[in-house]
């Protein structure tokens, strides 16, 4: 690791390494993970990818995205993210993406919760690994970029408003201060703040807390996505999702006495609340699903991941319906920015999860997530190569001995955005 890049990306997810990917190669890039670089909840998306499916598949795609939004969604933006989906699906077969092909060949397209229509492109049932692996694939052969694993960023350096860099710290506790006139906060959602998440645990928040530290301006901290069914399960960590493609093939959901409660392909905040009163109702901790609808061959070659992941909890899919609850899943708010992906502090950018640029509204549209990441994420590119370059700002020496407990650190931020979104939320009701 160098003192010095012409970047700095936080988060080696889609959004992190397309960014990385889309900025010129005589940049000198820093990407750095707290974890391994494939340890990221861009691995976890099960689903799929949105694209818009001609011209005339515009208004209803825009219809869809702002009706599970709430019509909270920033119009420009969701239109920005629409019109870039084909050119986006393009570079990610230049990276050798495979998606689903049907039987001549052309793109398979399925169809999910709150989507009018199939506009859905899939890899099985981990689209999200078989994109994000791709992008890691090219990042590592590039080099220009670097990739640092279990290196932990703790801190921005910045002054005026400017960013200067930031303060990473390695496994064994040594703080060390890295420059850079441009730094991209592309390091997920919250998911390690809930007893129950889809998400890796490691995946805190950690970014908006540092963000809030330096009074970046952050938006809609209480708008927090349950996905209405995660695999239930007696053991700790992350609940195993299962995706809603399943529920658009045709999979049921059944109360304790084994009868349809409500209708399976409403917005997942609608659904993960009728699931709740029903579970109350009937005094259980789950729900079942019944994956039997989509037929024995739709399970094992469309859905072989979930399949084995049920096994391994001793349910067979094929045979019988399986527990589901409710977890927390994705996160609509985030550091605040605007269409190139620009946050409130100079030179700083923030795309993915952890950044809020209006696309999703109150809630967020099945398999829009990836999209979202990479169109903002080569927003961010771009406006680092073709907008204006920040004003060279020297920082001022920075006091490394506040920097010697990592825990103590996260634990400040995290304590901090559960706060804000706490008080977020009151302020809502």
């Amino acid at each position: 690791m160098k003192e010095r890049y012409d970047a700095i990306i936080v988060g080696t997810g889609a959004a992190g390494l397309y960014c990385a990917l889309n900025l010129p190669e005589k940049m000198n890039i820093l990407l750095i993970t707290k974890q391994e670089a494939d340890q990221s909840d861009s691995f976890l998306a099960q689903g799929g990818i949105c694209m818009l499916r001609g011209e005339e598949d515009y208004e209803n795609y825009f219809e869809d995205t702002m009706r599970a939004g709430h019509y909270e969604n920033n119009k420009r933006a969701v239109d920005l993210m629409i019109r870039s989906s084909n050119d986006i699906i393009r570079d990610l077969l230049r990276y050798h993406v495979d998606f689903a092909r049907d039987g001549l060949g052309n793109l398979a397209f399925t169809r999910e919760g709150a989507h009018s229509q199939p506009r859905i492109l899939f890899h099985e049932d981990i689209t999200g690994k078989e994109i994000t692996q791709s992008l890691l694939n090219t990042a590592k052969t590039r080099e220009n970029i670097e990739i640092c694993e279990y290196m932990t960023m703790v801190d921005l350096i910045s002054k005026d408003n400017t960013v200067c860099g930031i303060i990473v710290m390695d496994q064994n506790e040594q703080a060390i201060p890295v420059f850079s006139q441009f730094v991209v906060l592309a390091c997920g959602g919250i998911g390690g703040l809930f007893k129950n998440s889809t998400n890796f645990s490691h995946i805190a928040g950690d970014g908006l807390g540092i963000a809030m530290k330096h009074h970046v301006e952050l938006e809609h901290l209480d708008y927090i996505q349950i996905h209405p069914t995660t695999l239930y399960s007696h053991k700790l960590g992350r609940r195993f999702l299962v995706s809603e493609s399943v529920r658009g093939e045709g999979a049921l959901l059944y109360d304790k006495n084994g009868q349809r409660f409500t209708n399976e392909l409403q917005p997942r905040d609608l659904l993960s609340q009728k699931i709740f009163e029903q579970m109350e109702k009937d005094g259980t901790e789950f729900v079942w699903e019944d994956m039997r609808p989509l037929g024995e061959k739709t399970i094992m070659e469309h859905f072989p991941h979930i399949y084995e992941q049920c096994i391994e909890e001793g349910f067979d899919p094929r045979k019988e319906p399986i527990p589901v609850v409710p977890a927390q899943h994705y996160f609509m708010g985030g550091i605040k920015v605007n269409l190139g992906s620009k946050t409130s502090m100079k030179g700083l950018y923030a795309c993915g999860e952890t950044s809020c640029n209006g696309v999703h509204g109150k809630n967020r549209l099945a398999s829009n997530s990836l999209l979202e990441s990479l169109v903002f994420a080569r927003k961010a590119a771009d406006d680092m190569i073709f907008g204006e370059t920040p004003e060279y700002v020297k920082a001022d020496d920075v006091d490394m001995k506040i920097y010697e407990n990592r825990e103590e650190l996260l634990s400040g931020y995290h304590t901090a955005v559960l706060n804000e979104i706490e008080r977020m939320r009151m302020s809502h009701e």
